[in-house]
């Protein structure tokens, strides 16, 4: 017979213990489809598949936005304390209004910019008059050009604009022009990226294919595969699990003697985040 107190020791612990691990996806930090694994003691990690790399982890809750949570344009984002983060804008500028003909320039800085998988360009607008914008490699070529898409009825609400580039970049400047007749207001600039989260040896990224997740009671798995330059391929898979206060990561799959790092290190195999008190 189960005594009174040992029953009581069991619901105790059944009530401090963690969650199971969950999964969600949602645009996330304005980048598509994201994974969001909550490891179900307080962690999350947001996973992208396109680059296979954990772009944030952090402790508390998603703050989540969006057309199918509140209306808005706004995408989910983090609510706590931040352990990783990928996603800083690569250059910004909080913003200024445009003369007819006047150009604005934001320089894009050299450091880690062979390192994007895309990039990312997000501003706000007034007036319903097109802004034209480019973005310009380091050899002169023109990256992207478009014009702004402007509000639909409103000359003086603020109007957000968003377009991904895909494809690895030099990216050097940001460039917004007027070439209208009215003043133009613009807010919030910036320019942010994918980072490349797979490289080989010799610093090269490597090509993936983003074959999806498992949860289990006990971690969530995600599934991609891996090609070289060489030729070389693999199944990769990274589990993710709730370890103290914060995430393991473990990475099984990487050949032997490939020298294949990603963004959790040189030594990807077994790493934990945000575990310390």
């Amino acid at each position: 017979m189960i005594g009174p107190a040992l029953v009581l020791c069991a619901l105790m612990a059944a009530a401090h213990a963690p969650a199971p691990p969950a999964v969600h996806r949602a645009a996330f930090r304005d980048r598509a489809a994201m994974v969001l694994i909550d490891a179900g003691n307080g962690a999350w990690a947001a996973f992208n598949p396109r680059t296979a790399g954990i772009d944030v982890m952090w402790r508390g809750d998603v703050d989540w936005r969006g057309k199918v949570f509140d209306f808005s344009q706004d995408s989910s984002r983090p609510r706590g304390t931040i352990v990783l983060d990928r996603t800083a804008p690569i250059a910004s500028h909080d913003g200024m209004t445009l003369a007819p003909g006047e150009s604005f320039t934001l320089p894009i800085p050299e450091d880690g910019a062979s390192a994007w998988h895309s990039l990312l360009v997000a501003f706000d607008e007034q007036v319903r008059q097109p802004v034209e914008v480019r973005v310009v490699d380091r050899d002169g070529s023109e990256r992207l050009r478009f014009e702004s898409s402007t509000n639909v009825s409103s000359e003086r609400e603020w109007q957000w604009n968003f377009k991904s580039v895909r494809g690895r970049a030099l990216p050097a400047t940001l460039v917004f022009t007027n070439r209208g007749t009215s003043p133009k207001p613009l807010r919030n600039i910036r320019i942010e990226g994918e980072r490349v989260a797979w490289s080989d040896r010799a610093g090269t990224p490597l090509e993936l294919t983003w074959r999806g997740y498992s949860p289990q009671a006990d971690g969530v798995i995600l599934r991609f595969d891996v090609r070289a330059a060489d030729g070389t391929t693999a199944a990769i898979e990274l589990r993710v699990a709730a370890a103290g206060r914060g995430m393991r990561i473990e990475t099984s799959g990487i050949p032997a003697g490939s020298g294949w790092t990603s963004s959790l290190g040189a030594d990807p195999r077994s790493v934990e985040l945000g575990v310390e008190p």
